[in-house]
């Protein structure tokens, strides 16, 4: 009777253990401003970025030192970059493949453009999925708002320090 008790008590163990966690689903919010650190390699980059809309950001680096006060205005097909006093502009396309900011902005569009599916842990939430080529974990806060963003096939981190939602007006 007692191996029946211990039997029947190890699989009941066995199988809470086995249960699926959570899953819910959750999108990025259109338009938000954010602090983030964006590590490629051994470099960090710290930015201020804003999205106003698909292909639409404003990005100001803050760090490290070599890049501080640059100011990039993407707006589709045009990027003006600032320092400065100084300003030009050119073709985005023409911007380079590999560019930490290309790379950034680029992902963070494809992702608002996605719904997310979450498994969700006790603290946060946890989305993987892909973009295009490029593999993504992006963590989430109890209550939607973007952590980390990892970008696994080209060994981009970009960690959300702050996250502000905006409500852009419509006339």
């Amino acid at each position: 009777m007692k191996r029946i008790l211990i039997f029947i008590l190890t699989a009941a163990v066995l199988l809470c253990g086995c249960q699926k966690a959570p899953t819910s689903t959750a999108e990025l919010p259109k338009y938000y401003s954010t602090t983030a650190d964006i590590t490629v390699g051994d470099t960090t980059y710290g930015v201020f970025l804003s999205r106003f809309a698909d292909s639409k950001w404003q990005v100001e680096l803050m760090s490290p030192a070599a890049v501080k006060g640059l100011i990039f205005n993407v707006n589709g097909a045009d990027t003006e970059v600032s320092f400065d006093g100084l300003r030009f502009t050119f073709d985005t396309e023409r911007f380079p493949v590999g560019s930490v900011i290309t790379t950034a902005i680029g992902s963070l569009d494809r992702l608002a453009a996605q719904t997310l599916e979450v498994i969700n842990g006790d603290e946060e939430g946890l989305a993987t999925g892909s973009i295009g080529e490029e593999n993504f974990t992006l963590t989430l806060s109890k209550t939607g708002i973007p952590q980390k963003l990892e970008l696994l096939d080209c060994g981009m981190s970009i960690v959300f320090n702050t996250f502000d939602v905006v409500e852009l007006e419509t006339n």
